[in-house]
Order: C-alpha cells, then structure tokens, then sequence
C-alpha cells in the first residue's frame, strides 16, 4: 500500500509539473485533480478504440503505448507512440464534430500507469481558467505538427533514417516494442528493419 500510495503522488508530482508549463496556478491545479483518478491498463490492452466516443484523456506516468489503426485488408498500423510524462487522446478531444470519437485505436506496449482526466474536467478549466484554454492549443499544434512530419516523411526519408529519427524521438523504444510494431511504424517489414540494424552494427 506504500509503495502504491507513494508512486500515486509521483503520478500527480509529474502531472502537476507538466500543467504548470501552461501557467495553471497552484489552486487550479487542486480543483482539477479532484476530477481525475488513477488507473492502471495491462500490456496488450486498449485505452481507447478507433471509431469509439470518449470520454477522458490519459496523463501517462508510467509506461508506453502506441497509436494504431487497422488497415481494410486488417494489417495494423503504427501511427505513432507516447513514452512517460505524456498526454494521451487517441485525437478524440478534437473530434468534436463526431462525437468525440478516437480517430486511433491506442495499445499498451508494457503495463501503464496512467491519470484518468474527464473531458468534463478540461472544459470546466476552460470556462473557470484564463491559461487553461493553452493546453488544448498545445495538444491540438502537436498532434498536427506531428501527424503533418509523419505524412512527409514517408516521401522524403529513407527508412533507415526514419528508424534513427524514431531512436533519438523515443530513446530505448527498441528495447521497449516489438520489431513487428516498430516496422509497422516505418512501414516496412520486421526482416527488413533487421537488416538495418544489422547494418547499423557493422557501421
């Protein structure tokens, strides 16, 4: 129970340091943690599912997880992942012309630990705080930014140099996914990602 209650105030310690970057005061910060509540996902398991209404967005704390979709012919591909200290929202919290409905499907790669942060929180500080409406912004520009790097990449990088890109963007993320979900992510085979890094060795 010590280590459970300690590791919870380590959760909300990092998640107060990250909301402080956008200017949200001491006082703020209470009032919005009394909406939100810890909770705990297994590998293998989903936070949010492409196409289902949401609800909440995740502050991740410990843990990785992958955005993906599920192609016609059900080959899954990778989108994208989202390591410690992260903000988690499948896009849905944009989505409001639908619903509110996760655009991707989000998995964990190890077992999470995450806060759980209703929407009816983030409007309230919305309504309540003048900064809070910077979160929102920030996560909206990011998602675009990087869905917007993504789409270019594919036509302006190599494989190999994406690869290098995906170390220095999530340090350790090989030791951390599969060789399947990261050459899911590049868009390539798992044979072919060996390659590389075979060559990478020998370089």
């Amino acid at each position: 129970m010590l280590a459970k209650y300690i590791n919870m105030n380590k959760a909300y310690s990092n998640f107060k340091n990250l909301i402080a970057l956008f200017g949200l005061s001491e006082n703020e910060f209470k009032t919005l943690i009394t909406y939100c509540e810890q909770v705990q996902f297994k590998k293998g398991e989903n936070i949010m599912k492409e196409g289902e209404k949401q609800s909440k967005l995740y502050f991740l704390y410990k843990g990785i997880v992958r955005y993906y979709v599920m192609s016609n012919d059900g080959e899954l591909h990778t989108y994208g992942f989202r390591m410690e200290n992260s903000l988690i929202t499948g896009y849905a919290q944009h989505n409001k012309q639908n619903e509110y409905r996760a655009e991707v499907s989000i998995e964990c790669l190890e077992d999470c630990d995450l806060i759980e942060i209703p929407f009816i929180a983030t409007k309230y500080m919305e309504s309540n705080s003048p900064e809070a409406h910077k979160v929102a912004r920030y996560l909206s520009e990011t998602h675009i930014i990087e869905l917007v790097r993504f789409i270019k990449e594919l036509d302006t990088k190599s494989i190999s140099e994406r690869y290098l890109d995906l170390e220095k963007t999530y340090p350790g993320l090989h030791q951390r996914a599969t060789q399947q979900v990261i050459a899911s992510y590049l868009r390539t085979t798992p044979v072919h990602l060996s390659r590389i890094k075979k060559a990478r060795i020998k370089s």
